[in-house]
């Protein structure tokens, strides 16, 4: 009887931590195991290959020719490659590459022989001009390089006709010049007002552009209008500005042993950046004289 006992508390024993054991190992060491020789599996596998870029080689020969000179030809082959390539890690690069290109070609003079040109008679000015070719006095003036808004008989002009529209995008911080609502060139923006989250994108159009010296208009064939700040009012939205300048900074001192030191005055604290879209200086300088009154603006 003793025995029997014995026995059947062994067997309970047994189904008990038996059972408690076997899911132990299934819930706890299994699991860790299997982990393991995952991760060691993983560790094992050969590095995946990276996948080739396959606009590579062209991006690679257009950037060695565009090195050598800018043409209308290789500006078409950069406008193919970024309509074609565009999933490629270069897409960005190629569109700065063609931007360059688009403007080497609109402001040099004699870079694009497909430019029409147009012979100064007696009685003429560029703002005649412009009304006559459809262009603007402005963008002629840029376009020949003049020093002023004088003209002389006999004088042939490039004559650049564009129609350009703006797209800005408040996300990526960039604002794009379009020619006919293909790709001229874009701008990285230095600041922007940021959107009404969900907001949609807007059209709007361009109100005026200004140029201010002091606190005085400047207008088109003044003296001080190449110096003067632009900037470019949009209706209905904050309007496109310069960055300010940054402050000067202050010469170094020479102490009494020859060494420069610092000069003793309180740090220059930078300029804030004005509301508004904001460029550099530059980049507005460049933008002004493509873009006319009433051109069309997206905004995302």
């Amino acid at each position: 009887m003793r025995t029997f006992k014995t026995l059947t508390l062994l067997v309970l024993a047994l189904l008990i931590f038996g059972s408690a054991g076997y899911f132990g190992y299934e819930l706890f060491i299994k699991p860790n195991r299997l982990e393991t020789k995952e991760k060691a599996a993983k560790a094992a596998a050969p590095a995946p290959t990276a996948t080739p870029d396959p606009g590579k080689p062209v991006f690679d020969s257009l950037k060695t020719r565009q090195a050598s000179g800018i043409t209308p030809a290789l500006r078409d082959e950069w406008t193919s490659w970024t309509q074609t390539y565009t999933n490629s890690p270069l897409l960005t690069e190629a569109r700065r590459n063609l931007g360059s290109a688009n403007m080497v070609l609109l402001f040099q003079a004699g870079a694009d022989p497909t430019i029409p040109t147009y012979t100064v008679v007696k009685g003429d000015s560029l703002a005649k001009i412009a009304a006559k070719q459809h262009s603007s006095a402005e963008l002629i003036q840029r376009a020949n390089q003049l020093p002023n808004i004088n003209l002389q008989i006999g004088q042939q002009l490039l004559i650049p006709s564009l129609k350009i529209s703006l797209e800005i995008d408040r996300a990526a911080k960039t604002l794009s010049l379009l020619n006919n609502g293909a790709y001229l060139k874009e701008y990285p923006l230095l600041s922007c007002p940021s959107a009404a989250p969900k907001s949609a994108s807007i059209t709007t159009r361009v109100l005026d552009k200004s140029a201010i010296a002091g606190t005085k208009r400047i207008a088109f064939g003044d003296k001080a209008y190449a110096t003067a700040e632009k900037s470019i009012l949009i209706a209905q939205a904050p309007a496109i500005v310069p960055a300010p300048a940054p402050p000067a900074t202050s010469p170094a001192m020479t102490s009494t042993n020859g060494t420069n030191t610092a000069p003793a005055v309180p740090a220059v604290q930078l300029p804030s950046m004005p509301g508004g879209f904001v460029l550099s200086a530059e980049d507005l300088q460049e933008i002004f004289p493509l873009v006319s009154r009433n051109a069309s603006v997206i905004i995302h």
